[in-house]
């Protein structure tokens, strides 16, 4: 048997096995399974771009349960596509506690690091189909997933403020596939959440981030970042939906200038009826220190645009639509450099593990 055959053979005994154990356990009060699966598929407009393609993108098996009193476990494993490769890795596996510290909770173990609104959130959950330009670059298609520790906590303040630092071993960055190499300085990040209740049964959430590391390479990366959420809520509805983030990334190497850049995306949302959701993504990225071969400041900026429609018949499925356009706008370059459609279909098996805000 070739080690190929073997991977293939050990991943269908896990599957078989996690739906097997969910079963026999959904009722127990014990541990609980829940499977998502997410199938996505792009048709490009152009003859030049990728060719036409339905793939499962995600699969992905959570057990979560109460260790003991204090104590809870989360293991998360997954098989996804990556650039065309089919890949099969822990996204998940931590130890963690909301009893130890009053007013705290902590995590330790292998997780996506709590900083901003998508990289803290399963790609299946987000309220989109593709990663926006601004998160493909400073965290990758997915999401900065990483190994360490991580600590928060709400303290009784007339006002809701919600504090969370980590540290991760800082090896690779980004949802990477190798074992990288020891960095100067570990990834250490930190995020401060507002929640405020607005009128007509809303609410905002306002996140202040900050991420940084030094690679082998003494590269150093700062992130600071804005995200803002904000619902209103009728019932099971959510006539009204926002959410945005801004970054701002500065490279850092010694004997050269800082490399700076700046990205954002706004998604507003609302509901044509119950189930039905009908969206626009707008992208900006510029990169700040961009020269030419002389040194001069070049303009430059892309954009994209993706109206998105969904349908969600109940929260564990959910049917989406979407037509993404990519505008390049620069001295050397300006018009549409993609345009795509995107089918996105995901559901849920098992539990369903309670949302942030």
């Amino acid at each position: 048997m070739t080690e190929q055959s073997f991977l293939s053979l050990m991943r269908l005994f896990f599957v078989v096995a996690a739906i097997s154990f969910g079963a026999a356990h959904a009722d127990s009060g014990g541990v609980q399974t829940s499977i998502s699966v997410d199938i996505v598929g792009n048709t490009f407009a152009r003859k030049d771009d990728p060719a036409t393609k339905l793939s499962v993108r995600e699969a992905e098996v959570f057990f979560f349960a109460p260790i003991d009193p204090t104590f809870d476990g989360v293991l998360g494993i997954a098989a996804h596509q990556e650039g065309g490769t089919a890949l099969f890795e822990i996204h998940e596996a931590t130890i963690g506690s909301t009893k130890l510290i009053p007013w705290s909770r902590f995590r330790v173990g292998q997780f996506f690091l709590g900083v901003g609104k998508l990289n803290s959130t399963h790609r299946h959950d987000w309220p989109f189909t593709s990663a926006p330009r601004v998160h493909r670059e400073f965290f990758g298609e997915e999401g900065v997933d990483d190994t360490g520790i991580e600590y928060s906590i709400l303290p009784p303040l007339p006002v809701s403020l919600d504090l969370t630092l980590g540290v991760a071993n800082g090896w690779k960055f980004g949802h990477a596939h190798n074992a990288g190499e020891k960095p100067k300085t570990p990834t250490h990040y930190a995020r401060l959440v507002n929640f405020v209740e607005l009128p007509w049964n809303g609410g905002l959430q306002t996140g202040l981030n900050y991420l940084g590391r030094t690679d082998s390479q003494r590269t150093r990366t700062s992130l600071a970042g804005l995200d803002v959420t904000a619902k209103w809520r009728e019932g099971k509805t959510v006539p009204l939906f926002f959410q945005g983030e801004l970054w701002h990334r500065t490279l850092a190497t010694t004997g050269a200038d800082a490399s700076k850049s700046l990205g954002f995306y706004a998604f507003p949302q609302a509901n044509l009826f119950e189930g039905l959701d009908v969206g626009v993504r707008y992208d900006g990225y510029t990169a700040l220190t961009l020269e030419d071969a002389v040194g001069r400041k070049v303009k430059n900026y892309v954009e994209s645009y993706a109206p998105t429609l969904s349908w969600k018949p109940s929260e564990f499925s959910m049917f989406r639509i979407a037509y993404q356009w990519d505008i390049e706008r620069s001295k050397a370059n300006t018009g549409v450099t993609s345009s795509f459609l995107q089918a996105q279909t995901t559901f849920i098996l098992g539990a369903h593990p309670a949302h942030d805000f």
